[in-house]
This record gives structure tokens, C-alpha cells and sequence, in this order.
């Protein structure tokens, strides 16, 4: 096998993982947005799907952080100097 081969073999596995790791918090989004919209719902199961959904939220912030760090690593910034008496 080349080394291409190999390299694109491994982004593959990497893309399915991302592929999953976004997905399977937007298919708990989605299903308890639905739950929601039904009227058969008490208060508390309302609350705990709102719940749900706000940690799913954030579940997949964290994979939207993980994903752009590489690249603000990469970016230099600006650094302001003054010169000081």
C-alpha cells in the first residue's frame, strides 16, 4: 500500500469519527425537540429534555473547539509592543 493509500485511509477513519461524534448529539437534539413539541409531556420530563438538549449543546461545542484548535494554533496574532521611557 502507499503512503497516500495510508494517509487518505487515515483521514477517512478520522472524518467517520467526526462524522459520529456530530451526529449522534444532534440525533438526542432532535429527538427531544420532537418529545417536545408533543402535549404528552409532564413539566419535569419537559425540563430534563430541555436539559438534554442544552448538554448535547455543549457536547458538541466541545467538538467544534477541538476541531478549529489546530488551526488557531497555526494563525499568529498580533502582539501590541510599546515602547516604554
Amino acid at each position: 500500500m502507499e503512503e497516500s493509500e495510508v494517509v487518505g485511509n487515515g483521514r477517512d477513519g478520522e472524518l467517520r469519527a467526526l462524522g459520529h461524534d456530530l451526529r449522534t448529539p444532534l440525533a438526542v437534539i432532535n429527538g427531544y425537540a420532537q418529545l417536545l413539541s408533543s402535549e404528552d409531556l409532564s413539566p419535569e420530563q419537559r425540563v430534563r429534555a430541555c436539559q438534554l438538549i442544552l448538554e448535547k449543546c455543549e457536547e458538541l461545542n466541545g467538538v467544534i473547539r477541538r476541531l478549529l484548535e489546530p488551526a488557531e494554533a497555526a494563525v499568529p496574532v498580533a502582539v501590541g509592543i510599546e515602547q516604554t521611557a
